[in-house]
Parts: C-alpha cells; structure tokens; sequence
C-alpha cells in the first residue's frame, strides 16, 4: 500500500472540547466607576485646571466615552457633573 492511499486519520478527528469561549471585552461597571469618579474627583477638588490643555482634550474626550459603559441615566449625570466641573474650573 502506498503512503497517499492512507486516510489522514487526524483531519477527521472531531473536537472534543468545542470551540474555545470568545473573550469578553467589556470592563467590569465598579473599574468604570472607579474610573469615571477618580477624573471627576480630580476635577472637584482642583481650585484651577488640574490639566495640561493636551490631558484636558484627552479627557474632554475620553471621559464621555467611559461613561457609555455605565447605565444611561448614570452616565449622564456623570457627564453633567465633569462638564459643570469644567465650566467652573475656566471661570476661576
């Protein structure tokens, strides 16, 4: 018998396991929130702009986003909250 006329017995071999879970790439909602009030805590308790004008671009920008994590009425007292934070910062 010739080698090729042998059946591959390895590519019939069903998977035992099934396919591997997907990753979840979700952040868990308590890091989100420790997160979110750490930038706003940092805004609170700052008599001036705590920021740069480049790390306040990064947050006026990023700090909407994290909070799409975060329950929708939630999230928008949060982003209330660091904008009124801001306006008063720039008035000081």
């Amino acid at each position: 018998m010739s080698r090729n006329a042998q059946p591959d017995l390895f590519s019939t071999q069903p998977d035992l396991f099934g396919a591997p879970p997907r990753p979840s790439y979700a952040p868990s909602l308590e890091r989100v929130r420790s997160e979110v009030n750490k930038v706003l805590d940092t805004a609170r308790n700052a008599k001036v702009l705590p920021w740069q004008p480049k790390e306040l671009a990064y947050w006026k920008t990023v700090f909407p986003q994290m909070t799409k994590w975060l329950p929708q009425d939630e999230a928008a007292q949060m982003r209330f909250a660091f904008m009124e934070e801001l306006r008063r910062l720039k008035a000081a």
